[in-house]
């Protein structure tokens, strides 16, 4: 599944679009994460989704940004977080690409380090420091969400059999 800027996510009656694409370059190896937008405004759901890496896939991760877990960086080793209990998956640093409109991160070519935690129920923590912005923590909360609950229609002026 590849997203692309300006295709809309159908999740749970919303229709989101996606604004930005952000490419982590961590490790050699690349991890998408698609910013889509229902609404605008102080009222728009934002929500960051990292697709299908591959076709054996068939759960993506869908995220929210939290406020309330303050996070120091490096993390700990475990991380206790509305009652579930989050241990590391991946860790790495490195630059972004920024394909589109993401006005919550700096922009294309940035640095971050990112901490990527899990825990049972399939419930995931994300958390992001980047160099730009060395006072502020990025945390992302969310789930594995199975490829058939969502809904991609491809953007204007795309082939949709594509």
């Amino acid at each position: 599944m590849k997203l692309r800027v300006r295709d809309v996510l159908s999740y749970q009656g919303r229709d989101y679009i996606v604004e930005a694409v952000l490419s982590y370059r961590l490790s050699g190896k690349v991890y998408p994460l698609v910013r889509a937008v229902d609404g605008s405004g102080a009222s728009a759901d934002i929500r960051w989704v990292e697709p299908l890496m591959d076709d054996v896939d068939d759960r993506l991760l869908l995220f929210t940004e939290v406020k309330d877990l303050d996070m120091a960086t490096p993390p700990p080793a475990t991380i206790s977080y509305r009652g579930g209990s989050y241990v590391p998956r991946l860790s790495g640093t490195g630059p972004v690409a920024v394909a589109g409109r993401a006005p919550d991160r700096p922009g294309d070519g940035a640095q971050v380090s990112v901490w990527r935690y899990r825990a049972a129920g399939d419930l995931f923590l994300q958390i992001e420091k980047w160099e730009e912005w060395p006072d502020r923590t990025i945390v992302l909360a969310g789930e594995s969400v199975h490829k058939g609950m969502i809904d991609v229609l491809p953007g204007p002026g795309k082939d949709a059999s594509k």
